[in-house]
């Protein structure tokens, strides 16, 4: 029987790499790993963490789950190739979306691929444009030009982010992290996963897939409303800025947003100061179209929940699945075996990978973090402000989703790296120190046991000995 749970968080950034070793008696009866990746690091960078991932499993694994291709969570698959193609793999897990060979899958894919070039092509585009003379000229003479060429810059830097999160350079429609697990990792067994199946591949354990979705419109759906989820640390406005010139058709991006029947000749002799020049400006709803994107990819992320039969504790791995996916697992009528109560799995939760670095759409409320109320609860957060798009910024971590893991953790919440993040959002209240007040909360046996079950802890990962 399964009587122990290693968790290895590995400190490579933002971004995703678990260690799973399922233990009986001391003794490793199966292991897993989850996803290997981070924002954008060099190979030189990265290779220490695989190589120290590959000696901590022996050289094998029993599964290779890989959750959604993005490059916070393959890029290591990419930047330790040759490592990855000595290990052994039993099994690659990857959700249906990730089947290739499925002709909807195929189509679908072709179409998401498109898109995603036309995103690459509107974020360089979007960059040659503001650091063009002619676009400083446009706002050179207005008041408070200065600040919004700035502003300007910036937006287009946080483009090129999501961009580069989802391609590598724009030069392919699948990034090469994902490419290697694919075509050049060697493993017994492929699987592809639909949510309502049971597994039983680990002795005495069940594993539920909960996601992704089956229905575009679950995978699509960005955010919910009331309580069922959580807020923006601020308010943002939507705007949706010709986005249908960026997001239809065969992915193509146009080169200007209106058909020709549309325009006006004029004369560019004529055209006046460059302030009155709108050329560019069209480039800017690619903002939102990014944004669809980026949630439509962590929508279709694999969704794992892992319950120890005999002890009836659950541990969830939810990928970077956004409120679309959380949602439709609550409404997944068909199970392989009886009827599984979503909502009775959640409270029975003993340990959460808080799902999209702590943002504000990766983890639900009313239908997620409210209803892990097990006391035992533990969390650990893939977000490091050394290795993050600055972008990012602004909504990880979200201040309330850390305040609630906090009070039902009683501080036994890690993050890659606290440093640089604060618990409030004018700057003024470290986390660090915030989480250590709360782990004040745990009684002295607590503490002690906390201490122990983390204590083989280093620079390259976080552990965690979840006893069950």
């Amino acid at each position: 029987m399964i009587d122990t749970l290693v968790i290895q968080m590995y400190k490579m950034g933002t971004g995703d790499c678990f260690v799973l070793k399922f233990l009986e008696k001391s003794k490793t009866a199966w292991q897993m790993l989850i996803d290997c990746g981070c924002w954008t690091r060099s190979a030189d960078e990265i290779r220490p963490y695989v190589a120290k991932l590959v000696e901590e499993v022996g050289g094998a694994v029993d599964a290779l789950v890989v959750t959604h291709e993005h490059k916070d969570h393959v890029l290591g698959f990419q930047a330790s190739k040759e490592l990855f193609k000595k290990l052994k793999i039993g099994e690659i897990w990857m959700a249906w979306t990730e089947e290739d060979e499925d002709s909807e899958v195929k189509r679908w894919k072709e179409k998401y691929g498109q898109r995603k070039m036309a995103l690459a092509e509107s974020a360089r585009r979007l960059k040659a444009a503001v650091d063009s003379d002619s676009f400083a000229g446009q706002l050179r003479e207005m008041r408070g030009g200065d600040g919004l060429l700035g502003m300007r810059k910036t937006f287009a830097g946080g483009l090129g982010d999501l961009a580069e999160l989802h391609l590598d350079g724009g030069v392919a429609a699948s990034l090469a992290g994902m490419t290697v697990v694919k075509e050049d990792l060697k493993a017994q067994k492929r699987r592809y996963f639909k949510p309502g199946q049971i597994l039983r591949d680990i002795p005495g354990v069940k594993t539920y897939v909960l996601g992704p979705p089956l229905l575009y419109q679950q995978v699509s759906k960005e955010a919910g409303s009331g309580g069922a989820a959580y807020r923006h640390n601020k308010e943002l406005g939507d705007s949706d800025l010709l986005l249908s010139a960026i997001g239809s058709g065969d992915g193509v991006l146009p080169e200007r947003p209106f058909k020709s029947g549309y325009e006006i000749p004029i004369d560019q002799r004529k055209l006046g100061p460059d302030w009155r020049r709108i050329d560019s400006d069209w480039l800017f709803g690619a903002g939102q179209f990014a944004l669809r994107m980026n949630s439509l990819t962590n929508n279709l992320s694999l969704v794992l929940a892992f319950e120890f039969e005999q002890q009836g504790k659950v541990v969830l791995f939810p990928g970077d699945a956004e409120f679309g996916s959380w949602e439709s697992w609550h409404q997944i009528k068909k199970w392989d075996e009886a009827d599984v109560s979503v909502k009775d799995l959640l409270s029975k939760v003993v340990f959460y990978k808080v799902a999209h670095h702590l943002s504000h759409n990766g983890t639900a409320r009313g239908i997620g973090l409210d209803l892990m109320t097990h006391p035992e609860l533990v969390a650990m957060a893939t977000l490091d402000y050394n290795v993050i798009s600055n972008g990012w910024k602004t909504t990880m971590p979200n201040r309330l989703i850390v305040k609630n893991l906090l009070e039902k953790t009683k501080g036994r919440l890690f993050v890659t790296n606290p440093n640089g993040l604060f618990y409030d959002l004018h700057g003024k209240v470290p986390l660090a120190g915030k989480i250590e007040e709360y782990r004040g909360r745990m009684s002295t046996a607590e503490r002690k046991s906390f201490a122990k079950a983390s204590e083989r802890s280093n620079d390259l990962f976080l552990e965690y000995r979840l006893k069950l």
